[in-house]
Protein backbone atom coordinates (compact mmCIF):
# COMPACT_ATOMS: atom_id res chain seq x y z
CA UNK A 1 0.00 0.00 0.00
CA UNK A 2 1.44 3.48 -1.00
CA UNK A 3 1.50 6.37 1.32
CA UNK A 4 -1.88 7.88 1.94
CA UNK A 5 -3.07 10.92 3.78
CA UNK A 6 -4.80 10.10 7.33
CA UNK A 7 -5.62 12.96 9.64
CA UNK A 8 -6.52 12.11 13.18
CA UNK A 9 -9.79 13.33 14.45
CA UNK A 10 -8.62 14.06 17.91
CA UNK A 11 -5.47 15.97 16.72
CA UNK A 12 -6.07 18.37 13.99
CA UNK A 13 -3.91 20.14 10.76
CA UNK A 14 -1.21 16.64 11.50
CA UNK A 15 -0.96 14.77 8.74
CA UNK A 16 0.27 10.64 9.40
CA UNK A 17 0.46 7.75 7.03
CA UNK A 18 -1.07 5.18 9.64
CA UNK A 19 -3.53 2.36 8.72
CA UNK A 20 -6.24 0.44 10.86
CA UNK A 21 -5.42 -3.32 12.14
CA UNK A 22 -6.83 -6.08 14.03
CA UNK A 23 -4.68 -8.79 16.03
CA UNK A 24 -5.01 -11.24 18.97
CA UNK A 25 -2.39 -11.07 21.36
CA UNK A 26 -1.77 -14.58 20.46
CA UNK A 27 -2.69 -15.95 17.38
CA UNK A 28 -3.10 -20.06 18.46
CA UNK A 29 -3.74 -20.38 22.63
CA UNK A 30 -5.58 -22.68 25.26
CA UNK A 31 -6.90 -19.61 26.56
CA UNK A 32 -10.28 -19.49 27.89
CA UNK A 33 -10.57 -15.66 26.86
CA UNK A 34 -8.03 -13.52 25.05
CA UNK A 35 -6.89 -9.76 24.27
CA UNK A 36 -7.87 -8.32 21.06
CA UNK A 37 -5.87 -5.21 20.22
CA UNK A 38 -6.80 -2.70 17.07
CA UNK A 39 -5.98 0.62 16.19
CA UNK A 40 -4.24 3.08 13.33
CA UNK A 41 -0.31 2.31 13.38
CA UNK A 42 2.07 3.52 11.01
CA UNK A 43 4.60 0.68 12.10
CA UNK A 44 2.72 -3.01 12.04
CA UNK A 45 1.39 -3.96 15.33
CA UNK A 46 2.30 -0.55 16.82
CA UNK A 47 -1.09 0.88 17.92
CA UNK A 48 -1.08 4.80 18.00
CA UNK A 49 -4.16 5.95 17.83
CA UNK A 50 -7.41 3.93 18.94
CA UNK A 51 -10.54 3.17 16.71
CA UNK A 52 -13.53 5.12 17.52
CA UNK A 53 -17.37 3.94 17.48
CA UNK A 54 -16.37 0.29 15.70
CA UNK A 55 -18.21 -3.47 15.94
CA UNK A 56 -16.38 -6.03 15.43
CA UNK A 57 -17.63 -9.30 13.75
CA UNK A 58 -17.08 -13.17 15.08
CA UNK A 59 -17.37 -16.08 13.65
CA UNK A 60 -17.27 -18.73 15.88
CA UNK A 61 -15.43 -22.26 15.22
CA UNK A 62 -19.21 -23.22 14.96
CA UNK A 63 -20.27 -20.83 11.88
CA UNK A 64 -22.38 -19.15 14.60
CA UNK A 65 -21.47 -15.34 14.50
CA UNK A 66 -21.19 -12.61 17.27
CA UNK A 67 -20.45 -8.94 17.53
CA UNK A 68 -18.37 -7.23 19.95
CA UNK A 69 -18.66 -3.06 20.53
CA UNK A 70 -15.07 -2.21 22.50
CA UNK A 71 -15.88 0.23 25.65
CA UNK A 72 -12.29 1.08 25.48
CA UNK A 73 -11.16 4.65 27.19
CA UNK A 74 -7.77 4.37 25.97
CA UNK A 75 -6.42 6.88 23.42
CA UNK A 76 -3.97 4.41 21.82
CA UNK A 77 -5.88 1.48 21.22
CA UNK A 78 -8.91 -0.08 20.94
CA UNK A 79 -8.75 -2.99 23.03
CA UNK A 80 -11.45 -6.16 24.03
CA UNK A 81 -11.53 -9.00 25.29
CA UNK A 82 -12.72 -12.60 23.50
CA UNK A 83 -14.69 -15.48 25.20
CA UNK A 84 -13.22 -19.07 23.62
CA UNK A 85 -16.02 -21.10 24.59
CA UNK A 86 -15.18 -23.47 21.44
CA UNK A 87 -11.75 -25.39 20.28
CA UNK A 88 -11.17 -24.38 16.61
CA UNK A 89 -10.37 -21.49 15.23
CA UNK A 90 -12.40 -17.48 15.06
CA UNK A 91 -12.52 -15.08 12.28
CA UNK A 92 -12.58 -11.66 13.40
CA UNK A 93 -13.16 -8.66 11.35
CA UNK A 94 -14.85 -5.05 11.14
CA UNK A 95 -14.85 -2.38 8.65
CA UNK A 96 -13.69 1.39 8.65
CA UNK A 97 -13.57 4.25 6.69
CA UNK A 98 -12.69 7.67 5.97
CA UNK A 99 -13.58 10.90 3.37
CA UNK A 100 -10.76 11.43 1.07
CA UNK A 101 -10.52 14.23 -1.65
CA UNK A 102 -8.00 14.00 -4.59
CA UNK A 103 -7.20 17.31 -7.17
CA UNK A 104 -5.99 16.65 -10.83
CA UNK A 105 -2.07 17.84 -10.53
CA UNK A 106 -0.16 17.56 -13.66
CA UNK A 107 -2.06 15.20 -15.18
CA UNK A 108 -2.55 12.91 -11.96
CA UNK A 109 -4.70 12.88 -9.52
CA UNK A 110 -3.47 13.23 -6.01
CA UNK A 111 -4.27 13.19 -2.70
CA UNK A 112 -5.37 16.96 -1.80
CA UNK A 113 -4.31 18.11 1.74
CA UNK A 114 -6.05 21.19 2.69
CA UNK A 115 -3.19 23.03 4.74
CA UNK A 116 -1.30 25.96 4.35
CA UNK A 117 2.23 26.06 2.92
CA UNK A 118 5.01 26.37 4.96
CA UNK A 119 5.39 23.29 7.22
CA UNK A 120 5.05 20.90 4.16
CA UNK A 121 7.92 19.06 2.07
CA UNK A 122 8.18 20.50 -1.62
CA UNK A 123 6.01 18.96 -4.06
CA UNK A 124 8.78 16.54 -5.64
CA UNK A 125 8.71 15.16 -1.82
CA UNK A 126 5.20 13.91 -1.26
CA UNK A 127 2.81 12.25 -3.35
CA UNK A 128 -0.13 14.35 -1.91
CA UNK A 129 -1.10 17.72 -2.93
CA UNK A 130 -1.38 21.18 -0.60
CA UNK A 131 -3.34 24.73 -2.03
CA UNK A 132 -0.23 26.50 -2.28
CA UNK A 133 0.65 23.65 -5.27
CA UNK A 134 -1.85 25.08 -7.76
CA UNK A 135 -2.25 29.13 -9.54
CA UNK A 136 -6.15 28.90 -8.85
CA UNK A 137 -8.33 26.45 -6.74
CA UNK A 138 -8.32 23.40 -7.77
CA UNK A 139 -11.77 21.29 -8.76
CA UNK A 140 -12.16 18.58 -6.15
CA UNK A 141 -13.42 15.15 -6.38
CA UNK A 142 -14.56 13.59 -3.06
CA UNK A 143 -14.17 9.49 -2.49
CA UNK A 144 -13.78 7.15 0.35
CA UNK A 145 -11.75 4.92 1.37
CA UNK A 146 -12.42 1.62 3.30
CA UNK A 147 -10.95 -0.91 4.84
CA UNK A 148 -11.87 -4.23 6.10
CA UNK A 149 -9.07 -5.30 8.77
CA UNK A 150 -8.91 -9.16 9.61
CA UNK A 151 -7.38 -11.75 11.65
CA UNK A 152 -7.90 -15.69 13.18
CA UNK A 153 -7.19 -17.23 16.14
CA UNK A 154 -6.95 -21.00 16.98
CA UNK A 155 -7.90 -22.36 20.25
CA UNK A 156 -6.53 -25.68 20.35
CA UNK A 157 -6.90 -26.87 17.16
CA UNK A 158 -7.37 -25.30 13.32
CA UNK A 159 -10.98 -25.44 11.58
CA UNK A 160 -12.26 -23.96 8.44
CA UNK A 161 -13.10 -20.32 8.46
CA UNK A 162 -15.63 -19.08 6.09
CA UNK A 163 -15.45 -15.48 5.30
CA UNK A 164 -19.21 -14.12 6.21
CA UNK A 165 -17.90 -10.17 5.87
CA UNK A 166 -19.53 -7.65 3.36
CA UNK A 167 -16.85 -6.36 1.62
CA UNK A 168 -15.88 -6.17 -2.50
CA UNK A 169 -12.44 -7.73 -1.66
CA UNK A 170 -12.10 -11.51 -0.99
CA UNK A 171 -9.17 -13.57 -0.59
CA UNK A 172 -8.62 -17.18 -0.12
CA UNK A 173 -5.55 -18.85 1.01
CA UNK A 174 -4.27 -22.70 -0.07
CA UNK A 175 -3.66 -23.42 3.23
CA UNK A 176 -5.44 -22.22 6.80
CA UNK A 177 -4.19 -18.48 7.55
CA UNK A 178 -3.04 -19.94 11.11
CA UNK A 179 -0.90 -22.78 9.51
CA UNK A 180 1.73 -21.09 7.04
CA UNK A 181 5.13 -21.77 7.74
CA UNK A 182 7.99 -19.06 7.05
CA UNK A 183 9.78 -20.59 3.79
CA UNK A 184 6.96 -22.23 2.56
CA UNK A 185 4.78 -20.71 -0.45
CA UNK A 186 1.21 -19.80 -0.13
CA UNK A 187 -1.26 -19.25 -2.43
CA UNK A 188 -3.84 -16.25 -2.31
CA UNK A 189 -6.75 -16.02 -5.04
CA UNK A 190 -8.38 -12.28 -4.80
CA UNK A 191 -11.55 -11.31 -6.35
CA UNK A 192 -13.74 -8.33 -6.27
CA UNK A 193 -17.35 -8.67 -6.18
CA UNK A 194 -16.61 -12.35 -6.95
CA UNK A 195 -14.88 -11.90 -9.93
CA UNK A 196 -11.23 -13.05 -10.02
CA UNK A 197 -8.70 -9.67 -9.87
CA UNK A 198 -6.07 -9.81 -11.88
CA UNK A 199 -3.32 -7.26 -10.86
CA UNK A 200 -4.78 -6.75 -7.10
CA UNK A 201 -1.59 -5.42 -5.42
CA UNK A 202 -0.69 -7.42 -1.90
CA UNK A 203 2.24 -5.48 -0.07
CA UNK A 204 3.59 -7.57 2.69
CA UNK A 205 4.75 -5.97 6.27
CA UNK A 206 6.29 -7.84 8.89
CA UNK A 207 6.24 -6.43 12.47
CA UNK A 208 8.18 -3.28 12.86
CA UNK A 209 8.76 -2.88 9.48
CA UNK A 210 8.76 0.69 7.49
CA UNK A 211 7.26 0.98 4.93
CA UNK A 212 10.19 1.57 2.85
CA UNK A 213 11.21 -2.09 3.26
CA UNK A 214 8.01 -3.77 2.24
CA UNK A 215 7.16 -6.31 -0.52
CA UNK A 216 5.06 -5.74 -3.20
CA UNK A 217 3.70 -8.88 -5.19
CA UNK A 218 0.64 -8.51 -8.11
CA UNK A 219 -1.54 -10.99 -8.63
CA UNK A 220 -1.74 -12.57 -12.19
CA UNK A 221 -4.66 -12.62 -14.72
CA UNK A 222 -6.56 -15.41 -12.50
CA UNK A 223 -6.09 -13.66 -9.29
CA UNK A 224 -3.65 -15.47 -7.70
CA UNK A 225 -0.31 -14.48 -6.09
CA UNK A 226 2.65 -16.95 -4.31
CA UNK A 227 3.78 -15.47 -0.92
CA UNK A 228 6.89 -16.90 1.20
CA UNK A 229 7.56 -15.36 4.14
CA UNK A 230 10.55 -15.23 4.92
CA UNK A 231 11.05 -15.78 8.72
CA UNK A 232 8.77 -16.67 11.36
CA UNK A 233 6.66 -13.84 12.24
CA UNK A 234 3.50 -11.59 12.85
CA UNK A 235 2.57 -9.95 9.91
CA UNK A 236 0.49 -7.31 7.94
CA UNK A 237 -1.19 -8.29 4.40
CA UNK A 238 -2.58 -5.20 2.71
CA UNK A 239 -4.73 -6.00 -0.79
CA UNK A 240 -5.70 -3.67 -2.83
CA UNK A 241 -6.58 -2.96 -6.11
CA UNK A 242 -3.76 -1.46 -8.56
CA UNK A 243 -4.85 2.62 -9.06
CA UNK A 244 -4.10 4.02 -11.86
CA UNK A 245 -3.42 8.02 -11.48
CA UNK A 246 -4.49 9.04 -14.64
CA UNK A 247 -7.94 8.01 -13.74
CA UNK A 248 -10.69 9.32 -11.96
CA UNK A 249 -10.59 8.47 -8.82
CA UNK A 250 -13.56 6.43 -7.51
CA UNK A 251 -13.95 4.98 -3.63
CA UNK A 252 -11.53 2.50 -2.56
CA UNK A 253 -11.60 -0.67 -0.65
CA UNK A 254 -8.76 -2.21 0.92
CA UNK A 255 -7.80 -5.26 3.41
CA UNK A 256 -5.96 -5.53 5.86
CA UNK A 257 -5.40 -9.19 7.14
CA UNK A 258 -3.05 -10.11 10.02
CA UNK A 259 -1.09 -12.93 10.33
CA UNK A 260 1.08 -15.01 12.73
CA UNK A 261 3.29 -16.91 10.40
CA UNK A 262 5.46 -20.39 12.08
Amino acid sequence: MKNYIFLVALIPSIVFAHEPYVAPLAFFTENTQIPVISGYAEVPFASEYALKDVVFHITQPDQSQTTVTPNTQLKSATVFDLALKLDGTYYISSKVSYPLQYALYNKEWKIFYDTTEGKEKSIAERDYVIPGDFKKTPQLKNVTREWSIETYLSKNKLTEVKEKIDFPLQVKFSSHPNNIKAGHPVSLAVSKNNKLLSKAEIVIREKGQSEQNTKTVLTDFKGRANLTFPAAGQYLLEITETQNPKAEPVNQYYKIISLSVN
